[in-house]
C-alpha cells in the first residue's frame, strides 16, 4: 500500500500514522521501507509531544504505541535518519520542512495536521500520502489533495428536529440495557438531576447511567452518542458515552465513567477557592491541571472531536494530576455539530450564529484553549477582567481590553487580588502569546499552548527561578513577601473544648481593598520579574528573551521522545 513511498528520499512523518496503524502490517511495511531504502525521516515538535499526551491518558493501545515508537526509532536513530525539526506549529514546521527536496508528507485524513493543513493552507511544494482505512493515495500537491477531499459538509441530521421519546418514566430500581441486550444496568440510586436528564449509580461501580427527559434525544444527538461510544476512548478521565442504554427497546441515555471532584468554575474562583480546596497547592499544582486539561482536549482532537464548549464548569478536578471532562453529550464528532457553546469562552468571530448549524474547524476552539490557559493561571479570572472598565464583559472583549502589557508599565486596569504578580511571575513566552492573543487578536494552536505550559511545568519542576515567589498560587512582590505576615494557625489545644479538631491551614482574611481576598498594601511600586538561573548557576542576564525549548533540534537525533 505504500509502495509509492519508495520514490522519495525523506519523508515528512505526522504522528497520526503512527497514532492510527502501530502494530499493525501498515506500520510494518513503513518500517521496512524506510530501512531497506534508506529513508530520512523528519518530525515535529508536535510529534512527541502527541505521543506523550496520548501516552498519559493510559490507553489500552498505549504499550503497542510505545513499542511502535521503539522500533521505528531503532530503524532510524543509529543511522541518523530522524531528525526532529524544533517546531510545534503547523505553519513554522511547514516553513521548516519546505526545502527538503524529493520529500513526501505522510499522514492520516483525519488527523489534526491533516485538519491544519486545510485552515492555513502553507506553501509547500513537495507531494502527500493520506491514509484512510486500508488505502494510502499520494497527492502530487496540497491542492490536489485539497481538491480531491473536501471539508465534511453538516449532517443533514442537524435538520432534524423530531425526538426519540420513551413512552415510560424510567426511574430507581428499573433495569436498562444496551442495543443487543448483552448487557444491563439497574438503576441503583440517584445522584443528580438537570434540564436535560438524571444521572444515576448503576450495579456497575465504575459506570453511571444517564437518562434523558423526554424532549431531549433527537436523532443527531443519538447518533453523536452512537459514534461517540464507538471512538475507542477507555480512559476513566473522560466522561464519555460507553454503552447506549434503551428501556423496553426505545432509547433513554447512556453510561459513562464516574467523574470524581469539583468542578474548575468551584474550585478556580479566586484565591479563598483555591486556599478551601486545595490549600497545600503550589503554582506547579496549577500548572500541572492546566497540561492535563490541555492534553484531554488534544486527544479529542485526535479523535475527530471538537469540544465545542469549553467552560470552567464542564470538568471535574479531584487533585491536580486527576481531571476529567464532563458534559461531553454535546460535543461535535466529524460533521455532527455542536449545537451549544459559551460566549465568554467562544470565539467572537462566532458570536451570534447558530452553532447547530456549521461545522466548526480546530481554529474555533484555539480562542477557548487560550482562554482556558489564562483562567487556569490566574485561578479563574477571565482575561478582559478589568478595574475601571467598561460596564459589560461584553464590551471589553470586543474592545480587546486586555489590562496586561509586556513591560509592566500600566498596572491600572488590573483587578486587585495579586493578578499583576502572577502576570510578572509568568514566563516570557507564555506572556508574550497571552498577550498577542487577547490583545493584538492573534491565535495559537492548542499544540503550541501545550509546548509553551509544559517548558513553564519544566522550568518550575528543574527549580530554575531564583525568586521563591515564582513557586506560589499567588506570588507577591519579593519585599513584601518577607514583611508578609504569618497566617499559618497553630494547632488547637486539646485541652480547649471549643477548638476546631481539622483547623484550616491558612486563614482567610478579607480586606477592604482586595474584592478577591488577597492583601494589597497601598504603597506597592514597580518591581522586576524574577530572574532564571543560567546553566552555571548565575542569574540569567537575559531576561528579557524567551527561554530556548527547541529541545535540541540536532539532525539526526531525537531528544527526550521517550
Amino acid at each position: 500500500m505504500l509502495e509509492g513511498l519508495k520514490n522519495y528520499r525523506s519523508i515528512i512523518l505526522d504522528y497520526s500514522f503512527l497514532k492510527e496503524y502501530a502494530g499493525t502490517s501498515l506500520f510494518v511495511e513503513f518500517t521496512d521501507l524506510v530501512s531497506e531504502n534508506k529513508v530520512d525521516v523528519y518530525v515535529s515538535k508536535a510529534f512527541k509531544m502527541y505521543h506523550y499526551c496520548v501516552l498519559h491518558q493510559f490507553e489500552a493501545s498505549s504499550g503497542t504505541l510505545s513499542n511502535s515508537m521503539k522500533v521505528l526509532c531503532s530503524y532510524l536513530i543509529p543511522d541518523k535518519r530522524l531528525h526532529l525539526v524544533p517546531a510545534s506549529g503547523t505553519v513554522e514546521f511547514m516553513n521548516s520542512v519546505k526545502g527538503i527536496e524529493n520529500s513526501c508528507i505522510l499522514t492520516t485524513k483525519k488527523s489534526i495536521f491533516a485538519k491544519r493543513l486545510y485552515e492555513f493552507r502553507p506553501d509547500f511544494g513537495g507531494a502527500i500520502a493520506l491514509c484512510f482505512k486500508n488505502e494510502c493515495t499520494i497527492y502530487p500537491s496540497l491542492d490536489e489533495m485539497f481538491e480531491a477531499n473536501p471539508k465534511p459538509e453538516l449532517s443533514k441530521l442537524a435538520e432534524n428536529n423530531k425526538y426519540l421519546d420513551s413512552p415510560f418514566i424510567v426511574s430507581v430500581t428499573d433495569i436498562v440495557t444496551n442495543e443487543d441486550k448483552t448487557k444491563s444496568f439497574e438503576l441503583v440510586k440517584r445522584m443528580s438531576g438537570g434540564a436535560e436528564g438524571m444521572v444515576f449509580t448503576t450495579n456497575n461501580r465504575s459506570l453511571v447511567a444517564k437518562i434523558y427527559h423526554k424532549g431531549v434525544i433527537t436523532p443527531l444527538r443519538w447518533a453523536k452518542l452512537k459514534r461517540l461510544s464507538q471512538l475507542g476512548i477507555t480512559s476513566a478521565s473522560f466522561c464519555i458515552p460507553r454503552d447506549l442504554l434503551y428501556f423496553q427497546g426505545v432509547p433513554v441515555g447512556y453510561t459513562m465513567p464516574l467523574g470524581r471532584g469539583t468542578t474548575l468554575g468551584n474550585a478556580f474562583d479566586g484565591p479563598d477557592a483555591i486556599l478551601e480546596h486545595f490549600p497545600d497547592w503550589t503554582r506547579e499544582d496549577v500548572v500541572d491541571t492546566l497540561v492535563a486539561l490541555i492534553e484531554k482536549y488534544m486527544f479529542l482532537h485526535m479523535h475527530d472531536v471538537i469540544a465545542g464548549d469549553i467552560q470552567l464548569k464542564n470538568a471535574l478536578i479531584n487533585n491536580s494530576s486527576d481531571v476529567y471532562l464532563i458534559d461531553m453529550d454535546s460535543v461535535q464528532v466529524g460533521n455532527l455539530p455542536c449545537p451549544v457553546g459559551t460566549e465568554e469562552f467562544t470565539d467572537p468571530r462566532l458570536w451570534g450564529k447558530n452553532f447547530a448549524g456549521f461545522v466548526r474547524e480546530l481554529k474555533d476552539e484555539d480562542y477557548s484553549i487560550a482562554m482556558l490557559v489564562f483562567s487556569i493561571l490566574f485561578c479563574g479570572l477571565h482575561p478582559y477582567a478589568t478595574r475601571k472598565g467598561a460596564e459589560t464583559l461584553r464590551e471589553e472583549i470586543l474592545g480587546k481590553n486586555f489590562p496586561y502589557t509586556l513591560d509592566n508599565s500600566d498596572e491600572e486596569h488590573i483587578p486587585l487580588g495579586g493578578y499583576n504578580y502572577i502576570w510578572r511571575y509568568l514566563p516570557e513566552k507564555l506572556r508574550t502569546m497571552l498577550y498577542n492573543t487577547f490583545r493584538l487578536g492573534r491565535s495559537y494552536e492548542a499544540i503550541q499552548w501545550y509546548d509553551a505550559v509544559t517548558s513553564y511545568k519544566e522550568e518550575l519542576k528543574s527549580r530554575k527561578y531564583t525568586d521563591a515567589e515564582a513557586y506560589k498560587v499567588f506570588p507577591m512582590r519579593s519585599d513584601l513577601a518577607q514583611k508578609e505576615t504569618d497566617y499559618t494557625i497553630k494547632p488547637a489545644d486539646p485541652k480547649d473544648a471549643d477548638a476546631d479538631p481539622n483547623p484550616r491551614r491558612y486563614e482567610k482574611r478579607v480586606f477592604n481593598n482586595a474584592p478577591t481576598g488577597r492583601y494589597i498594601p497601598k504603597d506597592q511600586t514597580q518591581t522586576s520579574p524574577f530572574k532564571p538561573i543560567s546553566k552555571n548557576g548565575e542569574p540569567d542576564k537575559n531576561t528579557d528573551k524567551p527561554s530556548d525549548d527547541s529541545d535540541g533540534g540536532k539532525k539526526g537525533k531525537l531528544f527526550g521522545l521517550f
